[in-house]
């Protein structure tokens, strides 16, 4: 009748509250006293003694001194007697995680520190803070692929400006795959851009949406552009790692060649950055946030977000995101 998983040392024995136990206290209960000789002859000498037994260890009853009688206690001053230890416990513990958490956050500082010091004596990671310099660096990385270019152009256009094509010649052998998203496919700078990418021989793709602006080249060296400069990662590992990412993306991406989309291809492009629209109204982003990322004005995507919500009879952006939901339209 107990339960002997405590989480205090010095904690009493918590009571398993079973029919026979609940009885035994009404009985106490109903006579406020009752000596252990009418417990007995109610429910035998052994499961009286156990009942007792368990009731005094959980501070539910306690012996009168005197007459041999046992007085009731309140539940809830019980349990309190119960608990205290208990949460005397988990306040240590939790002052224990506090120091070792400050303690290895120190030791976190000085890791990180040393790391990114070896890193950039090595030459592994090179961060470039000023646009026209990180604009020079992709140039002559990508004007010196030995196999494979492999860019992604993500929600902000504004570094993805920095990728140039005109020292690249695809028919030297080396592969160029350039992914944008769909929305881009109207803007007129990236229409040129594919058009001259195919001509190359190079391929462009477009999905629903992207998260960053990047460039893996040859499998070892990755590029990651921002709009104050560029990181320069010389890690084949991390390379690889990213080119394998983009593979996955590039084989459900749709081509693009510059030119004018179909009716039907539309559509499809339509849904997808519909998908997108919905997937971020579930995250709880601002139109201006959602703009950005899907690549069109806020104005437009205000007129995107209003369609979305009549296509699902959505009253709320909130009430788009629980009907996405409950329609597994989130899966993307």
């Amino acid at each position: 009748m107990r339960d002997h998983d405590t989480v205090h040392d010095d904690a009493p024995a918590l009571p398993v509250v079973d029919e026979e136990l609940l009885t035994v206290y009404r009985r106490i209960l109903e006579r406020d006293l009752l000596d252990l000789a009418a417990l007995e002859r109610e429910f035998g000498p052994d499961g009286a003694r156990r009942a007792i037994r368990t009731l005094t260890e959980a501070r539910l009853v306690r012996p009168v001194p005197g007459d041999g009688g046992l007085a009731v206690l309140r539940p809830d001053v019980a349990a309190s007697t119960l608990i205290r230890p208990l949460e005397s416990g988990i306040r240590e513990a939790q002052q224990r995680i506090g120091r070792i958490s400050g303690e290895f956050d120190r030791l976190m500082a000085v890791y990180k520190a040393t790391m990114e010091h070896r890193n950039r004596q090595d030459g592994l990671i090179d961060a470039i803070a000023d646009p026209d310099t990180a604009r020079q660096l992709v140039r002559d990385r990508i004007a010196g692929a030995r196999k494979e270019v492999l860019v992604m152009c993500g929600p902000d256009p504004e570094p993805a400006r920095r990728f140039e094509w005109s020292p690249f010649a695809a028919n030297d052998g080396v592969r160029l795959c350039v992914l944008h998203q769909h929305a881009a496919r109207h803007h007129g700078d990236v229409q040129e851009q594919a058009a001259a990418v195919t001509a190359g021989g190079g391929q462009i793709r477009t999905v629903e949406k992207l998260w960053t602006n990047l460039c893996v080249i040859d499998q070892e060296m990755l590029l990651v552009l921002h709009r104050c400069g560029a990181v320069l990662v010389s890690q084949p590992e991390v390379a690889a790692a990213v080119g394998v990412l983009f593979e996955q993306i590039w084989s459900r991406a749709k081509p693009f060649h510059g030119e004018s989309t179909s009716r039907s291809e539309g559509r499809v492009l339509r849904d997808d950055v519909r998908r997108a629209i919905i997937y971020y109204l579930a995250e709880g982003m601002r139109d201006e946030s959602i703009a950005r990322r899907i690549g069109v004005s806020v104005r437009t995507c205000r007129r995107h977000i209003a369609e979305v919500l009549e296509q699902m009879g959505a009253q709320s952006r909130f009430q788009a995101g629980y009907l996405a939901a409950k329609q597994g339209l989130l899966d993307l």
